[in-house]
């Protein structure tokens, strides 16, 4: 006769149970987010919580397979690694309802170590990213004064958009005047105090928000940020010394496709050649004296093993994206961001904490 399980068994098993359950659905169907920096204002704000499907582009299998269950990088409330990097299994990903495409906003996980990761980490263990999609693969993207145009289209421009502008104040601005024009820190830089009765500032505002900023009592000049389009960018991808791109003006470049072939020399290493030596799966690659090598052999053309994308964010003046450490490769892609399930706001009193109209907001 089988024993009753005791009490212990019983919880034992159930938390088991609902863990196995909430990682498989975890994995395989939706995944919760949170957005940390203001770089797709006003589409999402610091604070919102999102839904971000698995099922768009399809699930992908692990290639950490030594990982506590529920986690990401550390266990929680520690330093401690939540995972083993023994055992790296290839990747494979099962079909999805729909495939990336432009105006998609789309989760993945960023590609570089250096900008905000000290670890190499595992592909499906690196730091998560939204941003919109605004280049596919085999696209020639160019941007003309903050205006991305894909082969040779314009993309609508997201809705609230941010620009920056040079902003002159006559005193240091008290931040309940800065609340009063519905402006918070991450919309405001303070350049320095250029005299006795002047400061300058930097201020990212929608289109609705320039004529109450200007009418500010307090105010004595607002001008577009010529800065922006005055001198190239040293942090612009692809690095070079003779780049003279910078965010808002930029390219073109084509967006590497899979069985894509481009014939190697310098100028094509210098945009492709990173992408190639890390993401495309190809083993035993260095680049040399303008040369690219596999196996020790140099190699005249190189054929891409996978579909890259150009993620940017919707407030293109304060968002670090592929124009700055460039393509995402499709085995980065995490998922499609759906809807907003809560948000809070971080400098609100208890009364205006929560965000209640943004709650079920359908992501566009």
């Amino acid at each position: 006769m089988e024993r009753p399980k005791t009490l212990f068994q019983e919880w034992s098993d159930s938390i088991i149970f609902a863990v196995v359950v909430a990682t498989f659905f975890r994995w395989s169907v939706v995944q919760a987010f949170v957005i940390p920096t203001p770089s797709m204002e006003n589409s999402l704000l610091v604070g919102d919580y999102l839904f971000v499907s698995k099922l768009h582009y399809g699930p992908q299998t692990p290639k950490t397979l030594l990982q506590i269950p529920l986690t990401h990088q550390k266990i929680w409330g520690t330093n401690i690694p939540s995972y083993l990097d023994w055992i790296q299994l290839p990747t494979y990903r099962f079909p999805g309802l729909s495939r990336v495409k432009k105006g998609d906003v789309v989760v993945f996980y960023i590609p570089p170590i250096s900008l905000s990761e000290v670890i190499n980490y595992p592909v499906d263990l690196k730091n998560n990213y939204v941003k919109r999609c605004v280049a596919e693969p085999g696209d020639t993207l160019v941007i003309k004064h903050a205006s991305v145009f894909t082969n040779g289209i314009a993309l609508p421009l997201p809705e609230k958009m941010k620009f920056s502008y040079l902003v002159k104040a006559r005193d240091e601005i008290l931040v309940r005047h800065l609340v009063s024009l519905d402006l918070d820190k991450d919309d405001v830089y303070y350049l320095g105090r250029l005299t006795e009765n002047e400061v300058m500032y930097r201020m990212l505002l929608t289109k609705d928000q320039i004529n109450p900023v200007k009418k500010a009592s307090f105010i004595t000049s607002l001008e577009e940020d010529y800065t922006r389009d005055a001198t190239p960018d040293n942090g612009i991808f692809p690095q070079s010394k003779t780049n003279l791109w910078n965010g808002n003006n930029y390219g073109p470049i084509v967006i590497p496709k899979e069985k894509m072939t481009i014939a190697i020399n310098d100028s094509t290493l210098n945009v492709y050649g990173a992408t190639i030596r890390l993401y495309d799966h190809t083993e035993n690659v260095s680049i040399s004296n303008s040369q690219l090598f596999i196996d020790g052999k140099s190699v005249r053309s190189y054929t891409f093993k996978q579909d890259y994308y150009f993620m940017m964010g919707d407030n293109r003046h304060n968002s670090l994206d592929s124009r700055y450490w460039g393509f995402v490769p499709a085995d980065h892609i995490v998922g499609k961001a759906l809807f907003i399930w809560f948000s809070v706001k971080e400098d609100a009193g208890i009364i205006d904490k929560i965000r209640w109209r943004r709650i079920g907001n359908l992501i566009r």
